[in-house]
């Protein structure tokens, strides 16, 4: 009975740690899409800013 209640009382640790691990890596994941799109649109807002000169720079 003892052994049984130790591997049940492990068991109940497991899960929630996958549970929370895959959740972290998720958020991890989403987090670096979000800045790759972020670099993406600051690239085109610099290419598009810096190509109109300003007419006080001619």
């Amino acid at each position: 009975m003892d052994g049984e209640l130790i591997s049940k009382s492990k068991f109940s640790l497991v899960i929630p740690i996958i549970i929370l691990s895959i959740f972290i890596y998720a958020a991890r994941r989403a987090h670096l899409q979000q800045i790759e799109r972020i670099r993406k649109m600051d690239k085109i807002y610099h290419i598009q800013t810096n190509s109109k000169t300003s007419p006080y720079r001619q």
